[in-house]
């Protein structure tokens, strides 16, 4: 992915050297519950922010850093990544055989700057690329019902919202068609 620039926020590739990204995203329990289940260990990391830097180079999709540019200070990251849907059973189409390879927008931020509006600013100008750039059809997104942060992000983003009929993996989907303004 390239970099992105917003009002307040530089959305670029990660690099080797990001190794913050562990202390602000993946050693804090409360941030990784709904992110990525479990915290990860600075080795893990490492090893994350190589595989991240080599797909900045080799990849239109991808993860990108959030970083605030008055201070440069790294709040979290921001993603568009492929995925089959292999847990979702969408409410539009329930009944589809095949599992869809979707394009799902992920996101987490440090706990210390949520609410501050940062993590939807970054999602408008993701979206906008998406769209506008690499003219996808639709970017796809699941979440815990019990997530309502995240939820409150989707709808602000402009996704519909519908339930998840997986009879294991019950929660709330979100779709984001092409043809959705969100007023960037």
């Amino acid at each position: 992915m390239k970099t992105l620039e917003t009002e307040r926020l530089l959305l670029r590739p990660f690099t080797k050297e990001d190794e913050q990204i562990h202390r602000v995203v993946f050693s804090d329990p409360e941030v990784c519950h709904y992110y990525c289940g479990n915290t990860r260990s600075l080795e893990e990391v490492r090893e994350w922010l190589i595989h991240r830097s080599w797909q900045a180079k080799n990849d239109d999709l991808g993860f990108l850093a959030v970083v605030r540019k008055q201070d440069s200070a790294l709040l979290g990251l921001i993603a568009l990544q492929y995925y089959v849907d292999w847990y979702i059973v969408w409410e539009d189409d329930p009944k589809a055989r095949y599992n869809r390879i979707e394009v799902e927008l992920s996101y987490a931020l440090g706990r210390r700057y949520w609410g501050s509006g940062y993590i939807t600013e970054a999602g408008k100008a993701v979206v906008h690329y998406a769209f506008h750039h690499l003219k996808l059809p639709r970017i796809a997104y699941g979440v815990d019902p019990a997530n309502t942060r995240s939820i409150n992000v989707m709808k602000r983003l402009g996704f519909r919202l519908g339930k998840n009929l997986h009879p294991e993996w019950p929660g709330v989907t979100g779709v984001l068609v092409n043809d959705i303004t969100i007023g960037v």
